[in-house]
């Protein structure tokens, strides 16, 4: 079971009349592996999501009713077949709970679904839902209906997790407990897709990361990766308010401007400061530092962030 994609698209094409939501897309995710799926609004992620999971069904390749449509497998088999095995669990945005029922209830209506299930102890414990047991769902808090999805999400026992926009609508709180328990689950080994919009998920999450634009792949690549393929950087650096670098700042920015690659520089004048962004900051630094009254000199490289704002622009 091991030795095949955990998730496997082939050439898939999904049409919503005149928008093509998905634009022959082929990815293939090895089992055990941590994958985040970026882009903006519209760009394809949940389409893929759910034709991963046999909710939508790929459209001919070439809009010919009659032509050959791409294929979406889990585990080698059929999304349903793999899901009637309990080899996946799922965590939408949202998705129907029972307001009315008690988390514990929920979780033994849901569970009973399921041939072999885990313990529910154990499960409550791995959502850290302990203190909510006895709660009723409508009572919960978004970030903790969220906890309750990731359990029932687990209590099949799968090998593969797939999270579309999880954690949309939460507070910073609610998210950093929501990945707490997401990593323990990573590190129990199991394969985790998920989309967001959240950057910071992505670059602190996953092993590799997968960018879409208008329902084709841009990038697919290690996460360390991709954040290098903009080899800009900010560059920062304190000035006395009343030294040289202060006083003479018309020359200075002269002098910095007559450096290579400073056409491309963005220098500004903070109070207190003179910051750049660009590539190639290494004469700059050096420059600067010469400076009297210039000093704590700070180099930030770029971040996924600005990564995928670049090839999204």
């Amino acid at each position: 079971m091991n030795a095949l994609p955990a998730l496997e698209i082939l050439h898939v094409t999904k049409v919503f009349g005149s928008t093509r939501a998905v634009d022959d897309v082929t990815l293939s995710i090895p089992a055990g592996q941590v994958l985040a799926l970026l882009g903006q609004n519209g760009a394809g992620k949940t389409t893929l999501i759910d034709i991963a999971l046999g909710l939508q069904h790929p459209d001919p390749a070439g809009g010919d009713a009659d032509g050959a449509a791409g294929t979406a497998r889990l585990f080698g088999m059929a999304p349903r077949e793999a899901i009637r095995r309990s080899l996946v669990g799922v965590v939408h945005q949202t998705g129907a709970l029972l307001p009315d029922y008690t988390v514990g209830q929920t979780l033994r209506v849901f569970r009973g679904m399921h041939a072999r299930p885990l313990p529910l102890e154990q499960v409550v414990a791995q959502a850290d839902l302990a203190d909510l047991v006895g709660r009723r769902v409508g009572k919960l808090s978004g970030g903790e209906q969220q906890r309750v999805r990731l359990a029932l999400a687990l209590l099949p026992d799968p090998a593969l997790l797939i999270l579309d926009e999880p954690t949309a609508g939460m507070d910073a709180l609610a998210r950093r407990t929501f990945w707490r328990l997401m990593r323990a689950q990573a590190d129990a080994g199991r394969t985790i897709v998920f989309a967001t919009h959240y950057l910071a998920e992505a670059q602190d999450f996953a092993e590799r990361t997968v960018i879409v634009k208008d329902g084709r792949i841009l990038t697919d690549a290690p996460t360390d990766d991709i954040r290098h393929l903009d080899t800009s950087c900010s560059l920062r650096i304190s000035v006395d308010e009343d030294g040289p670098a202060a006083r003479g700042r018309t020359d200075l920015e002269r002098d910095l401007r007559a450096l290579p690659g400073a056409g491309d520089w963005l220098i500004e004048w903070p109070p207190g400061a003179v910051t750049i962004q660009g590539s190639g900051l290494d004469d700059a630094a050096r420059l600067l530092l010469s400076v009297p009254g210039a000093h704590d000199l700070e180099i930030v490289p770029s971040s996924l962030e600005d990564v995928f704002a670049e090839l999204t622009a």
